[in-house]
Parts: structure tokens; C-alpha cells; sequence
């Protein structure tokens, strides 16, 4: 009698490649045949199979069911039934997502600048320049009409060689990715892996082989494999095709002994123009010169697309007649920000783009002295900036990118997706290197955090109703104890090499840390007895769980540090699953309520002596920073991206002005009052003058539009606006207007605009005068420029214009205007600077000779 059950499919994605090969793992070692039916489309796959269930098209939301029949029928219901109840709905996340509407206006200065261009959408974002190259796509039935691709022998003795010389190609590149860290291409080349090893896709060859030569058999088998695929209501099955695509076409090159086109030789700055490309022939072109694609079919979720976003080429798809326009075109600029293509840009264009690159060259210097420095605020208070990593080799890019040191080593993924848990030897080298690394920074590795969402295929984990809550990380350690005891014992050999620090999850009462504790020292004595010698190790837990915070003290003489877990004991301490969308709005570590508790979790920290840090979102979150550092944190511990911009924000705040920031929080009632005066406050410790010598530039623009586009560049480099692109927009509907040339060779360009964030006057000294009115031909050689926040209710805006317009009517003032002149000490500065802010009388020439003076000086 057969056993079943249903369920809705909950991945947003479907049920692709990597959930189906979750499926396909916890099928295979029963011996009864599992069926899934997708009863939405009536279709039905073998579970044992990857192929024939991303061929089932379940889609999210579709009603599927399992169906089992064999000899072991119950324990495999059983076991399947678990798996979709409990971890399915985890095993597949959302996809990166950065397409830009092909409708969205380009910039000002860009439209001005009338460029020759076509519009894409961008999958991957970037700016590249280079010569177009077009590429080809293969057509296996076209090639297996080619008596040059012919080939001799039985089609299926062929066929079979081929699949697996390709099977061992495949597991020779997922080595190789293994041992470069790269996670994407890791992922992609497992996939296609899985696929070639699939029964499905032998099966498929075999049936086609018995009535073809080998490569026609290829194409009609790459042909049924791919149609439910290329029917599918989802763009993510859709695209999977390609990869079918991918593994037929290297399959067909092995048959015939050579590839079937002409490798992509780039040897300069190059953009692939091609109507699809697959992930193998992306990963074989030369990353030095490629500096953007084109690709008529890609979508935002196509293995080729996601690859390249790891390799930081820009991606532009859905470009009309792409080849077309590209054909003769000496330079191609794509713009995977704006979704354009540009041919051999004119002068203006080319202005824009070296605009482009100097905001962005200019910004990053900004960032360039926190590489390097110590997390401090202005006024000298320490706050340490670590990396969470999730592999070893992510330890060197961390420091490099400015870490402090390790905060959180997920040792997870050492267990994960293999047969069976690591040996102590495997565990002890990675943990080595990782230490070695570090040079002497601090490592904190976290001990294994399984079962919720982190399910090990090769434990027999219980049934659960809520597994978050359950039986996972410490608390399956008892009966796990000899996989434990091989972690712990390799991290104390690790010490050896530099201080490890030992961080254990999900500690929820003091029996569980001195347990651990003991444990530690148990496994301490026992490599002592077998001449293995150890060195310096700490040990410290996580807060995740909110009762944590009442043992501290009690347990202070058995840890060294804690590290709050900020997305756990949020979710916790709300009694709200932050995956439940019905109760989302609820997860927010910004809650006044969870503000106070942690607080209250730092003063108990600090008062036992114990070192406290934090990890999860809140670390990283620009807007907790302040209150981190106002409770005493000693570290936070963040992806490294985030670091060097977080350390900056650090370095602005001063923490006599960050406590008082806390106390004003805890007495809050809702989180978006909290997040109001947190806004607040960061515009007050961000409150730069109206007019300052770093807004005062030397201008080599070529028109109109290249003074706006570098004034407002500008902006965005000093930080007085989010968004230079909206500023400038503000300007040009000014300027349509009235022209804003006021005579005597000055323009005075001005907007109120929600995009501005502190008020300034800018001024551009310009190297050669360029037309300002067209109408009349009127040239400019000085441009101040005002730009005032939407916010700000004092008539700033026109006092400011009004008086400078009367102003120029005198030449004195003119000629001190052009010649950087000045009169003014520092005190008469500050006594204008101040009249400004109050809306009083203002004397004009002052404030702007004031800050000519400075920038002489």
C-alpha cells in the first residue's frame, strides 16, 4: 500500500537545481520508488532525480504531493515529510535582484551630452568600456548536420565515454573552485555536476542514441530535457535551460574531439555582445579584458548573469538590435547603472564619464585612511570592527578589506554538504589557517550551530514542531559529543598557532556552560596525554536566547567574552520567527523595548569583567552604531564590505553625545519614533557650514552640463547629498525656468531639493568661460551654486540669492569674487558663518571671501 502526503511549494524560485537536489539527497537512500507530483500542472518527477524534478515545474505556491511505494515506504514518508515541514521552505533563498526600468530618465548631463546610444536593462551592475566583440551561439542540430563534426563508433559506447570524461571535468573544476574560495562559480559548477551525473540525462542520451549519430542524439535529447523548462510560468526555470544548453554543447566538443566554435580571444578592453552565453564559456574568457556583456536572453537569475556578478562585470540585457547597433563601433561604453549602450561617445559623453569615475576615484579616497585605522569615535572611544566569515579562505580578503579581526567563523560549512562530519585534521588545518591569517588579530570561531534552519544530512535529527526553538547548537552536543569533542580538540591543537577564541551557541543556562567548560579542559588534558601540546584559548558563548542575560555573572568566571547574536535574540525577545512573513513587522532590533534590554546586557557584561561584542544585522545596521558604542561594546562584528564605511561613520560620532542618544531611545515607545531620532541625531553629528573651502572647486567642464554634473558631483563626495544624480535634476528645473547668469560673467544655479541634505554654497572657478544662456550667448567664468534642503524653513534660498544678485552690481565685490581676494580672519568668518544660520542680515562678500581665503590657504 503506497504512503503520501502533500504540500504547497513555499520557494519563491521553485523547485530548481539546488532544492531539488536537497530532495534528490534524502531520497536516493531509500529503495522505494518516490514520485513528486506537481498536481497544479499535473506533471510528475522522479525524486531520485534532479533533472526530472526541476522538469516538474513547481513553481511557488503550486500544490505538489509525495508519493511513495515500495518496501520502505513509511520511513521514507517519514523522513521526506520532516524535511518539507520543517527545512524545505529554508534551503533556498532569494536571488539578487538589480534591475534597472529601461524607462527610468538618464541623467541631465548625459541626455545634454547626446550620446548615440540604445537602452538595456541592467542584471548586473557597472560601467565598462571597451571594443565590441561579438560571440556566437552554438546550434547542435546545425552542427550535427556538418560532416566536419562527424565521428566514428557505436553512438552509444561514444555517448557513454564522453558523459564521463565530462563527469570528471566537472568534479576536477568543483576541486578547483573549492580551493579558490569562489562561492558562486562553486555552486554553478555543483549544479552542473549534479546534472551530468543525473539518470535522467543518461537515460535521455540512450533514447535518442539507438535512432542517431551522437551529436544529432545530443541536440534532441538537450531538446526534451529543456522543453518543460522553456514552459515554465517561472523567468528562474526558464533560464535554467541554459545550463542544459551548457552541458550538451562540452558534451557534443568531447564527441568530436574539439570545440565547436572558435574560442573568444580577448587581448584589449573588450564588451561580449552575444544572444546568450553559458556559464562554461563565460568562465573560459579572459576577465583581465572583459569589461561588460550584452546578452539578448539573460535574465537576472541565469547562472552566466550571477557569475558575473562575483567577477564585478557589468551586465546589460535586452538591448534592441544590440548587434546591429554595435556593428563598425570602435568604442562601446556600457552603462549598467543608467541601462545604456553608448557608441563611440563624443566629447560631452566622454566628460560625463570622467566625471563619473572622479566622484567615485574621490569617494573611495575619502574611505582610503579607515583600510587601515582603528575603529574609534572623534573623541578617541575604542569600538573594534570584525569580519563574520563562513569559510577559511575568507580570512585574507577580510583583512585586506580593513577587518580587526574574525568575530564570527561559521563553522557550519565544514559539515555541510558532504556525506559525513570532518575529521579533526580536516578541521584542524582550516582552523590553522585561518589563525595564521589573522597574524595576532583576534579569531572568534564559533562552535557547530546546527539544527533550525542548518539541518546535517547525516544526523538523524527528531521532529519538530518549532526545530528554532528546539533541539539545535548546544543542545544536541550531549548526544553528538564524539563530533563535538573532534571540533574542540582540533581548535585547541589550532591555539597552537595563535590565541583561539572558542564561541559556543545557544546557551541558555549555566549547566550548559559549565558542561562546556569542562568538556574543553577534558579535551585539553587528553592531547596533553598524547604529547600534543596546545596554547592560549578563551572560551565564550553566544546571547541568543533572552535568559542569557540573567546568568552572565554566575557563569563570569568560566567565559571570557559574549557575543550577542542580534538576529536570534531579536526574534526571541519579540517571540516573532523574523522568516514568518505574517509577523515580519514585529522582528526589529530597533524596538525601544529590545534597545534596553541590551543595554541592560551590556552594563551585566561589563560589571562581571566579561569582553562583549555583537553580531547579525544590528552590527552592521548604520543606525544602532551609535547606541552599540554608547553601551560599551567592545567589537561588532559585520560582513567585511560593510567595514570601512562603518568604521568612517564611527569616526564622526563623539560618545558623550552618542549616551545621551541612548538614554533619549530607552524612553521612547515605538520603533519609529526611535528611528526618527536617530535620523535626528546623525544629522546633527553631520552638521557641516553652509559654505566651506572643500566646496570650493577649480572647474575644467567643457559646457553648462559639466559644471552642474562636477558642483553636484561634488555634493555627493562631501557627503551633503545621497544622490548628485537628484540634486542636478533640481538645478536643470531651475534652469528651465530662467536662466540663472546674473552678468558681469556669474551664475548663481540654485534648487530646494528633498535630496539635499545639509545646506551649501558651492563655487566653480572655471578654467576657460563656457556659454550659460544659449539665447544670448552669455558667457560665465565664476558659478556659485546654492543648493538648500527641502527641509529647511528660514528662506535661506532667496535671502541668499537676492543678496549676492545686489551685491554683484559692485565691481569691488566682482573683482575680490575673481581674484580669491580676502580680507577676513577666522573670528569674522565665524561671526558670518553664525549670522547665516540665524537668518540675519549677511554680508555676501564676506562669506564668500572667507572662503576663498581658505582655500588659498
Amino acid at each position: 500500500m503506497t504512503k503520501s502526503f502533500e504540500f504547497t511549494n513555499p520557494l519563491e524560485n521553485g523547485i530548481h537545481a539546488r532544492p531539488a537536489a536537497e530532495i534528490e539527497n534524502r531520497a536516493k537512500p531509500f529503495g522505494c520508488q518516490i514520485t513528486l507530483l506537481n498536481k497544479s500542472k499535473g506533471t510528475k518527477a522522479d525524486a531520485k532525480s534532479v533533472l526530472s524534478l526541476v522538469g516538474a515545474d513547481a513553481v511557488l505556491g503550486d500544490e505538489c504531493q509525495f508519493i511513495f511505494d515500495g518496501e520502505d515506504e513509511q520511513a521514507a514518508c517519514d523522513a521526506l515529510k520532516l524535511f518539507i515541514d520543517n527545512d524545505f521552505a529554508h534551503c533556498d533563498g532569494p536571488l539578487e535582484s538589480v534591475a534597472v526600468d529601461v524607462n527610468q530618465p538618464l541623467p541631465v548631463s548625459l541626455i545634454k551630452a547626446e550620446p548615440t546610444h540604445v537602452r538595456g536593462t541592467v542584471v548586473s551592475t557597472g560601467i565598462g568600456k571597451g571594443r565590441p566583440v561579438a560571440c556566437s551561439q552554438v546550434d547542435l542540430h546545425q552542427v550535427a548536420e556538418n560532416a566536419e563534426f562527424a565521428c566514428t563508433g557505436s553512438t552509444g559506447a561514444v555517448l557513454t565515454k564522453a558523459l564521463f570524461i565530462l563527469c570528471q571535468q566537472l568534479e576536477e573544476a568543483v576541486s578547483q573552485a573549492e580551493a579558490t574560495d569562489s562561492h558562486e562559480e562553486l555552486t554553478i559548477l555543483k549544479a552542473h555536476s549534479q546534472m551530468a551525473g543525473d539518470s535522467l540525462f543518461s537515460e535521455t542520451l540512450a533514447k535518442y542514441s539507438q535512432q542517431a549519430t551522437p551529436i544529432l542524439a545530443i541536440a534532441q535529447a538537450s531538446d526534451e530535457l529543456k522543453a518543460p523548462m522553456l514552459k515554465s510560468q517561472s523567468n528562474y526555470m526558464r533560464e535554467r535551460a541554459l545550463d542544459i544548453d551548457d552541458l550538451c554543447t562540452r558534451l557534443a566538443s568531447l564527441v568530436v574531439g574539439k570545440a565547436l566554435q572558435q574560442p573568444v580571444t580577448l587581448s584589449e578592453d573588450s564588451i561580449l555582445i552575444a544572444d546568450n552565453l553559458t556559464p562554461s564559456e563565460f568562465l573560459a574568457l579572459d576577465k583581465h579584458w572583459l569589461k561588460g556583456l550584452v546578452l539578448a536572453e539573460a535574465g537576472q537569475t541565469s547562472h552566466t548573469v550571477i557569475l558575473a556578478r562575483s567577477f564585478g562585470i557589468p551586465v546589460l540585457t535586452a538591448v534592441e538590435g544590440a548587434e546591429a547597433f554595435s556593428h563598425n563601433a570602435n568604442i562601446l561604453i556600457l552603462d549598467a547603472r543608467y541601462g545604456c549602450l553608448i557608441r563611440d561617445p563624443n566629447d560631452k559623453v566622454t566628460q560625463f564619464y570622467r566625471l563619473e569615475q572622479r566622484k567615485q576615484v574621490a569617494k573611495d579616497a575619502l574611505l582610503t585612511p579607515f583600510v587601515t585605522s582603528k575603529g574609534q569615535s572623534r573623541d578617541g572611544h575604542p569600538l573594534a570592527l570584525y569580519a563574520n566569515i563562513a569559510v577559511g579562505l575568507e580570512a585574507g580578503s577580510a583583512f585586506d578589506r580593513g577587518a580587526e579581526g574574525i568575530g564570527l567563523f561559521r563553522t557550519e560549512m565544514l559539515f555541510m554538504d558532504q556525506e559525513k562530519a570532518p575529521s579533526e585534521d580536516e578541521q584542524y588545518e582550516v582552523y590553522r589557517e585561518v589563525i595564521d591569517a589573522a597574524a595576532g588579530k583576534t579569531v572568534i570561531i564559533r562552535t557547530l550551530d546546527i539544527g533550525g534552519d542548518k539541518p546535517l544530512p547525516y544526523l538523524e535529527l527528531p521532529e519538530e514542531e518549532n526545530p528554532f526553538l528546539g533541539y539545535r547548537a548546544v543542545r544536541m552536543y550531549p548526544q553528538y559529543q564524539s563530533m563535538v569533542e573532534s571540533q574542540i580538540r582540533a581548535l585547541l591543537r589550532a591555539s597552537c598557532h595563535g590565541v583561539v577564541n572558542i564561541m559556543i551557541p545557544m546557551i541558555a543556562c549555566v549547566e550548559e556552560v559549565q558542561w562546556i567548560n569542562q568538556l574543553c579542559k577534558q579535551c585539553e588534558d587528553q592531547l596533553h596525554a598524547e604529547g600534543v601540546s596546545t596554547g592560549q584559548w578563551r572560551l565564550g558563548i553566544m546571547v541568543e536566547v533572552p535568559s542569557a542575560r540573567y546568568m552572565i555573572e554566575k557563569v563570569a568566571d568560566m567565559i571570557d567574552f559574549i557575543s550577542v547574536g542580534s538576529n536570534d535574540l531579536t526574534q526571541y525577545f519579540m517571540a516573532c520567527d523574523r522568516g514568518n512573513r505574517k509577523v515580519s513587522a514585529l522582528y526589529d532590533s530597533l524596538h525601544p523595548g529590545f534597545i534596553a534590554f541590551l543595554h541592560d546586557i551590556a552594563k551585566v557584561a561589563k560589571k562581571s569583567g566579561v569582553e562583549l561584542g555583537i553580531c547579525g544585522e544590528m552590527a552592521s545596521d548604520r543606525r544602532a552604531l551609535p547606541l552599540l558604542l554608547a553601551m560599551g561594546f567592545d567589537e561588532i562584528s559585520l560582513s567585511s564590505p560593510n567595514i570601512v564605511q562603518r568604521r568612517a561613520d564611527l569616526a564622526a560620532l563623539e560618545f558623550a553625545s552618542c549616551r545621551g542618544l541612548l538614554e533619549k531611545v530607552c524612553a521612547l515607545a515605538t520603533v519609529e519614533q526611535v528611528k526618527a531620532q536617530i535620523d535626528q541625531f546623525w544629522q546633527q553629528q553631520i552638521s557641516p557650514e553652509i559654505l566651506d573651502e572643500q566646496l570650493v572647486i577649480e572647474c575644467d567642464a567643457l559646457d553648462k552640463a559639466g559644471v552642474i554634473k562636477q558642483l553636484t558631483d561634488n555634493l555627493e563626495v562631501q557627503g551633503r547629498t545621497d544622490s548628485a544624480g537628484s540634486v542636478e535634476q533640481a538645478i536643470w528645473e531651475r534652469e528651465a525656468i530662467f536662466a540663472t547668469s546674473l552678468g558681469f560673467g556669474v551664475a548663481v544655479p540654485h534648487c530646494k531639493s528633498d535630496a539635499v541634505s545639509h545646506n551649501s554654497i558651492s563655487i566653480a572657478h572655471l578654467a576657460k568661460p563656457i556659454v550659460w544662456n544659449e539665447a544670448d550667448g552669455e558667457t560665465v567664468s565664476t558659478v556659485i551654486m546654492l543648493t538648500i534642503s527641502s527641509h529647511d524653513k528660514e528662506g535661506t534660498h532667496m535671502s541668499i540669492f537676492s543678496k549676492l544678485a545686489r551685491k554683484l552690481m559692485h565691481r569691488d565685490f566682482r573683482e575680490a569674487l575673481m581674484q580669491s581676494e580676502t580680507g577676513l580672519d577666522h573670528a569674522e568668518r565665524e561671526d558670518v558663518r553664525l549670522a547665516m544660520t540665524q537668518n540675519t542680515a549677511v554680508n555676501t562678500v564676506s562669506l564668500l571671501k572667507g572662503v576663498l581665503y581658505e582655500q588659498v590657504a
